[in-house]
């Protein structure tokens, strides 16, 4: 064999090892398991456990229609699923250092969250009184529920800002020992029914956090006496500067569970809602309208009295305190038991609302609706809220306002709009006069 026959055989045997190298390191590097990147620690989660969560109640009496088929025709959503990038995200058992656990906000001075939250009665009847409401811009949650005689009351909480001026402060319910028990807060009101109070004051634990207009609690809170007679002056006249109530009771830092707030949803949609009706009586009712420029919902207002619900007439609420409206990032309709815890009280429609357990709702963020139950398995816990798989809704961090109704309300869609109207209990008279007496004083509608 020549030299150069012999080069090429050489060059020939080591094209072939280099081939044979070349495959075995495709077929390596194609069986060899990935490398797996470093797992990022999950936030920690609170999840009650199965003992903890009582089984969903049975599906309220609540008729959902469409506004133009035939009457009855079932409601139909087209599901939808809305995904937005994270930002402040928590559900653990307690909330980020600097966060409020009641909105999912940064606080802008977290000082304030070091105290305990005050919860104020705040009265919108009779409507002329609006010119002097105050306050309810600068709360982190508000409920709004229905007290008797055709007309609703605000209990707002106070916890991430101050108001220096909220009011006008009225009487207290049964339904507020939920409020205090639920954000660990105290309650400013202006006295209640016998009945109420001796239940309150025979609380044992929140006895010593309840805060009624005297000498000695002025300030904070105080008359006003220059509001005129025609706006409810001499009852309607009592406001409170929320800073100054931790000088009165115990205001020391409360461990608050927080509510789940997340900028991403993972529930799917009942659908686009953009306008939210609530009708109490005749006499109260509003509407939440959701503003996509803001992304939130604006609070409307009733401005007169109707007959049947017929003639209905708005205008945008606005806190006389700030010159803002009302708004919020959630709006949640909450079907709650409205019971009574005897005939007297049945009587007097002293309602005895039930925010324990379980129940329907339907949540309102950033223009979709959710129909979920919410859960109130212990005494000290805020709402939670899950579809019927048990998947747990986030809220939007934010301001959240509360709709109560009872299971009996009625509902109607009609496009991106739903309509609730709440079902009255009838009055039922007893056969001898109720006692104790009612002490509140009564109250003027107009």
């Amino acid at each position: 064999m020549s030299t150069s026959q012999l080069r090429i055989f050489l060059i020939i045997i080591w094209a072939m090892a280099a081939a044979i190298a070349i495959m075995f390191l495709v077929i390596w590097v194609a069986t060899a398991p990935a490398p797996q990147p470093t797992p990022t620690p999950a936030p920690p989660t609170f999840t009650p456990t199965p003992s903890q969560i009582p089984a969903p109640t049975a599906s309220p009496t609540i008729i959902i229609i469409r506004a133009t088929p035939r009457k009855g025709t079932p409601l139909a959503f087209a599901a939808t699923e809305t995904q937005i990038t994270p930002q402040a995200i928590f559900y653990a058992s307690e909330a980020p250092p600097g966060y409020s656990p009641l909105t999912g906000l940064k606080a802008d001075d977290p000082s304030r969250l070091e105290r305990r939250p005050v919860a104020v009665k705040i009265s919108s009847f009779p409507r002329s009184l609006r010119p002097y409401q105050s306050g309810l811009t600068k709360a982190d949650i508000v409920y709004e529920y229905y007290i008797e005689d055709g007309l609703t009351r605000f209990i707002a909480i106070f916890y991430g800002q101050d108001a220096e001026r909220a009011g006008p402060v009225r009487s207290g319910r049964y339904f507020d020992e939920n409020i205090m028990r639920m954000y660990h807060s105290s309650l400013v009101f202006a006295d209640a029914d016998k009945r109420v109070a001796d239940y309150l004051y025979a609380s044992g634990d929140l006895s010593n956090l309840l805060v009624i207009p005297n000498e000695k609690n002025c300030p904070p809170l105080c008359r006003d006496d220059s509001i005129p007679a025609s706006a409810g002056g001499g009852y309607n006249d009592v406001f409170v500067n929320t800073a100054g109530i931790g000088t009165i009771v115990d205001n020391s830092k409360q461990r608050l569970r927080p509510t789940f707030f997340n900028n991403a949803f993972h529930l799917i949609s009942a659908g686009a809602m953009t306008r939210v009706y609530t009708t109490y009586s005749d006499f109260s009712y509003n509407y939440w309208e959701y503003d996509p420029a803001q992304k939130k919902y604006l609070r409307y207002s009733d401005t007169t009295d109707t007959v049947g619900y017929n003639g209905q007439v708005f205008a945008p609420h606005l806190d006389q305190l700030t010159g803002q409206q009302l708004s919020a990032e959630n709006v949640i309709v909450l079907l709650v038991p409205h019971l009574f815890k005897n005939a007297f009280d049945r009587a007097d429609q002293l309602f005895d609302i039930k925010l324990i357990g379980s129940g329907d709702a339907f949540a309102f963020i950033d223009g979709q609706m959710y129909q979920v139950l919410w859960r109130r398995n212990e005494l000290d816990q805020p709402l939670q809220f899950f579809d019927r798989n048990n998947n747990q809704l986030s809220l939007k961090p934010g301001i959240t306002y509360y709709q109560v109704l009872n299971p009996e309300s009625k509902a109607k869609l009609n496009g991106a709009t739903i309509s609730f109207t709440f079902s009255i209990p009838p009055r039922v008279l007893t056969a001898t006069p109720t006692e104790p007496k009612p002490s509140a004083t009564p109250r003027k509608r107009k």
